[in-house]
């Protein structure tokens, strides 16, 4: 039998081959797994950055609490979630209530409305409204008589099937869209389980955070400094604003004799949470409807909308957000605007938050890179 040849050792690489081989295989199992988790917790992303964004809002409210029952975080932190679903919960949940009682009786509402408007010549029911809408009127009649489709349309006919049609789906909102809510019910759970666990934990994994980030702590720092001042001031802001302008909407509409005046103010609140379109765009063609029982109360409801219930945006938020932030108000705007349009409703709130991580690694950047001339002297 022949020998069988020595085999020949297999090549190691040199030293500094292997620790640049073992750094491309670590960065490329840790960029893979970061993003296995990203994929995982895609489905929960608007579930955490709620959860987290309320308990920066209410964390001082939680440290009032932790400092009555000292040693006990578990407490303080049942506590403090319990007060935010009351405090949420319960108002939104009577609201709601209103809303679908409310949205029941609009139809009604509008064809009363429709069948009060006095006849004008035609029969058509314009003599109720000033000069200029009913020269309007008329030029689009004119307009439309030409046009075979559009000839034999009847305008009050037209209002009420549509409103007949909101105000179906609305009253039918419960049962059409059970999915939906049992869906929204199973996020509000999963939020309050996270703020229990962010409010209870929230310290410690911001200290392990900062310790594993390849960062100066002082750099970490200011950038979660300036993600807590902006989500606060975001929230509370655009919150208290709503508030503040679908309570003077109802007021206003309490007023005028608006039927329905809660169910239109809830509307406008909520209306006043969307940028661009903001509460004017329930409170103008309100005021135009309420303009063809009474032009003095239509006015009201017009200028009282415009002076009072979206002026009042401008003034608040610059307040509220802008100062705190120390951003443009425009800036911000855009950013909330921006957001929403690649990450829907909780875009709000990322848009403003990229937009300030950004700035904050810009004047990072500066300061490591190109510090002003007096910090190169010193």
């Amino acid at each position: 039998m022949s020998e069988k040849p020595d085999e020949l050792p297999l090549p190691v690489p040199p030293p500094e081959a292997q620790l640049r081989y073992f750094r491309w295989f670590f960065f490329g199992l840790l960029a893979f797994l970061f993003y296995q988790l990203f994929l995982i917790l895609s489905l929960f992303a608007n579930v955490i950055i709620w959860a987290a964004s309320l308990t920066l809002v209410f964390w001082p409210a939680f440290r009032m609490v932790q400092a009555r029952v000292p040693g006990q975080p578990n407490v303080a932190a049942g506590i403090c979630t319990a007060g935010v679903l009351l405090l949420v919960l319960v108002p939104v949940v009577l609201l709601f209530n209103v809303v679908l009682v409310q949205a029941g009786l609009l139809y009604p509402v509008v064809e009363q409305w429709l069948a009060n408007l006095p006849a004008g010549e035609n029969g058509e029911g314009s003599s109720a409204l000033p000069s200029f809408m009913t020269e309007l009127l008329d030029r689009v009649r004119e307009f439309s008589a030409g046009i075979p489709v559009l000839s034999g349309l009847d305008l009050n006919s037209v209002v009420l099937d549509n409103v007949n049609n909101i105000s179906g789906m609305l009253a039918d909102f419960g049962a059409a869209t059970a999915r939906g809510i049992l869906f929204g019910f199973v996020n509000l759970i999963l939020i309050l389980f996270l703020m229990y666990f962010c409010f209870r934990d929230g310290p410690r994994f911001m200290a392990w955070f900062f310790e594993v980030i390849p960062m100066e702590a002082r750099h970490a720092e200011a950038i979660a400094s300036k993600v807590y001042v902006m989500v606060t001031a975001i929230i509370r802001g655009a919150l208290i604003t709503a508030t503040v302008q679908g309570t003077l909407a109802t007021i206003g509409y309490l007023v005028a004799g608006v039927p329905l005046a809660v169910f239109f103010g809830v509307l406008t609140g909520f209306f006043a949470l969307v940028p661009v379109v903001g509460a004017g765009i329930v409170w103008f063609p309100l005021g135009l409807f309420v303009m063809t029982q009474s032009v003095g109360w239509g006015v009201f409801v017009l200028l009282w909308g415009f002076f009072l219930v979206s002026l009042i945006d401008n003034l608040l938020k610059p307040i509220l957000i802008g100062s705190e932030t120390r951003m443009p108000i425009l800036l911000i705007f855009c950013a909330m605007l921006g957001g929403a349009n690649v990450y829907g409703v909780t875009g709000f709130i990322i848009g403003p938050i990229l937009v300030s991580v950004l700035l904050a690694c810009i004047a990072i950047y500066r300061e490591q890179y190109h510090p002003a001339p007096s910090d190169q002297a010193g």
